[in-house]
């Protein structure tokens, strides 16, 4: 199932975690907060971003 991952940008520390699991879904910018370079992700694939990060900054939803 497709869904969408989001990330806080507020509570996102860097610690690029979720860099390290995913290269090509997620990136940290110039402030060294996460982004997300892709809208639709398999459910499992989001899940495996979003439990790396250590302070839970990520969201995921159905589409």
């Amino acid at each position: 199932m497709l869904v969408r991952l989001t990330v806080d940008p507020d509570a996102c520390i860097g610690s690029a975690e979720c860099v390290a699991v995913d290269p090509a879904a997620v990136e940290l910018d110039e402030s060294g907060t996460a982004f997300v370079l892709v809208s639709e992700l398999e459910e499992e694939r989001a899940k495996e971003i979003s439990d790396a990060c250590p302070i839970g900054a990520f969201s995921i939803s159905p589409l």
